[in-house]
């Protein structure tokens, strides 16, 4: 679903120039200290830097390297969810982000890249001294124009690069030389223009971002030409004396100069996208752009002029061409919008535009085109929170903010942003208290999201709020809504008296009114409720009800995973293991698509209790490794803390515990939760057509060698002379775990050779082998 998963090091677009000396201190500074904070002025390339550096000192970091962009993020109360995201952290738990964060990283080797912390510097500091605190083996690189100010900090600052007075290239040269190669091709540093460059690189004081910015004029000046006019922009600033221009000065001086070099179209195109908080489309820029002096037909070849002039930078992906602008380019932007009624026009049509993405996104939420639209709200995700801000400040339109939060529960939902979505609805429901259908649907979906994270609140007394709205307004749909997750609130707390009942008449409510995507939805929610209860017919029934209704968008794939999972489960409970696992084999592949961290956890599981059947122990102990690290990640309670599953799970790690012993149990689990998602997943698909394993044979009466059953029977196979490799297709487990049990047998006894394995083994020792 995503191009490059979230919180991963980017590539280098272009090459990465100087710094030997600044990446030197940082691998220093981390090897003293567990926080450092690259300083500096904007521009100076504080991420280039702290990227850099960590792809270099990826090694010393086994749990990862993780980089959490914060230019976008406004709102200091979300930076802890989004340092989350970033991890790959889903919201299903009750715990307040922050608690997560540091429950997650407590055992974690991994090192956390803050990048442009200036804007949040208390926040940052304040969840900083909280992770390391938490944490004893993470460190964290901060990159900000101030330091942080927390206890243990080593501040490296990052200077520009070095310019050198003539003679041999130095960075600032070498930089100017090869962006300007790719700017204009043929283009060289040559005797006739050394000078003129060097002298240019001076001006602009070495800064990356300014001689970036100067380099994309030699497409219609020279150097010498360059030089001239940049140095009456100055003089200009300074009055004409020769005096130095502060630093931060320079960098705004030359990005005024590309804004009065830009054509009139241009630049209102520059102030305009400068509302945007992330990358964004030619479809946003159109959206946000046009107005007055500049039409929906003017914008693109405006957004040209501004990739072309290195105001925009174009982003290529398998998905298409997207567009940004760098921090300090933005906020020139937003200086020149201003404050007006020129601003409040262009974030009301920036907020439109990701209103009507919304409400597109939530019509077509159960169709076919689910994945797609779900992949580009998450690559839009900074704009999101934006347009949701704008909304629910709007004092024009207070019902906004409930309209958006509510279309968007698909969204919060399948990506794990429950916390975030709650965030959202609560401050939409305070800041419109009037009865409506969206306060209804708010107030439901908060009941329903506190149930997925395990949060036992009142969530009676906002059913009550919302049931009372849906009858004085007479929004029958929302009553029945409302009424389903009143019953579904009542079963996770343990109640089921008369709750089968309560779902049934909620069901025929929405089928009342017509509403198909309640009755999909339904369909596996009371269906899942009747398999708990032993009624593993009815909700095998239910479950098939929502896969008949899903059948005409195939490509749906949040709702069909959801029904499958409820099937396999009945089927499963009903003994028909080989439909069960069909049923999963499906479900996870749905699952994967979307990132559905919970849902793959739940498959997962499955496929482990199939595998304990097949005697498969080893691959038992990785699949539930996997789960339990995607559980860790994404709840509360692993498994909804049901009985049902804990039982099931409990089954088959007991058995593999038998066979494997704790420490080959323990290893292997350990392997499994270091699987990334997709690998757990392959892993979970992969053969299933292998037969069942040879029996485990139980611990013989008085056997003392203090061996396992498992290791008990690969000692014999070695004594029979198979090899390692001969032995794990007999016991249908991995080279690498026969390996290990070798290994621990020779270790055990103190052995060098295998050959001396069987020695240890006579009379009722032999581990009997069928086959």
């Amino acid at each position: 679903m995503r191009n490059r998963s979230a919180g991963e090091l980017p590539a280098e677009a272009t090459s990465f120039v100087g710094r030997r000396q600044e990446l030197a201190l940082l691998d220093a500074c981390l090897r003293q200290a567990r926080l450092v904070t690259l300083t500096g002025p904007g521009g100076v390339g504080k991420t280039r830097t702290a990227v850099r550096g960590a792809h270099r000192l990826r090694s010393r970091f086994p749990d990862g390297v993780t980089l959490v962009p914060l230019s976008a993020l406004a709102d200091p109360r979300l930076l802890p969810n989004t340092v989350a995201a970033a991890l790959d952290l889903p919201e299903q738990t009750a715990l307040p982000a922050q608690d997560a964060l540091a429950a997650y990283l407590k055992d974690k080797t991994a090192l956390l890249i803050l990048d442009t912390c200036e804007h949040l510097v208390d926040a940052c500091a304040v969840l900083t001294e909280e992770l390391l605190r938490a944490a004893p083996q993470l460190h964290v690189v901060a990159t900000s124009r101030q330091p942080l100010d927390v206890a243990g900090e080593h501040i490296l600052p990052i200077p520009p690069l070095a310019v050198p007075d003539s003679g041999p290239a130095d960075d600032a040269l070498q930089l100017f030389t090869d962006r300007a190669a790719a700017a204009v091709p043929g283009f060289t540093v040559d005797d006739d223009n050394r000078a003129d460059v060097l002298a240019l690189c001076r001006r602009l004081d070495g800064i990356p971002l300014a001689i970036e910015l100067a380099v994309s004029r030699l497409r219609v000046l020279s150097p010498e030409e360059m030089l001239n006019r940049l140095d009456h922009r100055f003089q200009l600033l300074t009055g004409g004396r020769r005096t130095a221009v502060p630093r931060h000065q320079t960098l705004r001086t030359t990005i005024g100069w590309s804004y009065d070099l830009s054509t009139e179209p241009e630049r209102l195109l520059w102030s305009r996208l400068a509302v945007c908080a992330g990358e964004f489309s030619l479809d946003v820029a159109e959206a946000v752009g046009a107005e007055g002096a500049l039409p929906v037909e003017g914008v693109l070849d405006a957004l040209i002029g501004l990739v072309e002039k290195s105001v925009v930078l174009r982003v290529e992906s398998e998905h298409g061409t997207r567009y940004r602008m760098l921090d300090t380019i933005r906020e020139f932007g937003l200086e020149q919008l201003g404050p007006g009624a020129e601003a409040e026009r262009t974030r009301r049509r920036h907020r439109d535009h990701f209103l009507r993405r919304a409400r597109f996104f939530d019509a077509e939420w159960t169709g076919d085109r689910q994945a797609v639209l779900l992949r580009e709200m998450v690559r839009d995700q900074a704009d999101v929170r934006v347009a949701l801000e704008f909304c629910v400040a709007d004092p024009d339109d207070p019902s906004a903010g409930l309209r958006m939060a509510t279309l968007l529960w698909g969204y919060w939902h399948c990506t794990g942003l429950l916390t975030e979505g709650r965030y959202w609805l609560r401050r939409a429901l305070d800041r419109c208290p009037e009865d409506r259908p969206e306060r209804v649907k708010a107030l439901w979906l908060t009941c329903w999201f506190m149930d997925m994270q395990g949060e036992r609140g009142d969530t009676f007394a906002l059913l009550d709020e919302a049931e009372a709205i849906a009858l004085r307004i007479d929004d029958r749909t929302g009553l029945a809504w409302t009424r389903t997750f009143r019953h579904h609130s009542r079963y996770f707390r343990g109640r089921t008296d008369g709750v089968a009942e309560g779902f049934e008449a909620a069901r025929r409510e929405l089928a009342e009114q017509g509403d198909e995507t309640g009755l999909l939805m339904s369909g596996f929610i009371v269906g899942f409720f009747h398999v708990l209860n032993g009624g593993t017919g009815e909700g095998i029934a239910l479950s098939e009800d929502s896969l008949r209704r899903n059948a005409a968008t195939p490509a749906e794939l949040w709702s069909r995973g959801w029904a499958l999972w409820v099937k396999s489960i009945g089927l499963w409970l009903k003994g028909e293991h080989l439909e069960s696992i069909e049923c999963a084999r499906q479900g996870i592949r749905a699952k994967a698509v979307l990132h559905d961290l919970t849902g793959v956890a739940h498959f997962l599981e499955g496929f482990a209790w199939r595998a304990a059947e097949l005697r498969h122990f080893e691959r038992v102990a990785v699949l539930q490794g996997a789960a339990d690290a995607l559980w860790r990640r994404a709840v509360k309670e692993a498994r909804f803390g049901i009985c049902v599953l804990h039982d099931l799970h409990g089954g088959a790690a007991d058995a593999a515990r038998e066979a494997l012993g704790n420490d080959g149990y323990d290893t292997a689990f350990r392997e499994g939760g270091r699987l990334p998602t997709n690998a757990a997943v392959a892993l979970a698909l992969a053969d299933e057509a292998a037969p069942a394993a040879p029996a485990v044979p139980a611990q013989p009466p008085g056997a003392g060698d203090g061996l396992t059953p498992r290791q008990r029977q690969v000692a014999g196979l070695v004594a029979r002379g198979l090899t390692n490799r001969e032995i794990a297709e007999k016991l249908v487990i991995s080279k690498r775990t026969v390996d290990a049990h070798v290994e621990h047998i020779l270790a055990k006894f103190g052995f060098t050779s295998r050959s001396q394995i069987p020695g240890v083994l006579s009379g009722p020792l032999h581990a009997p082998v069928d086959g």
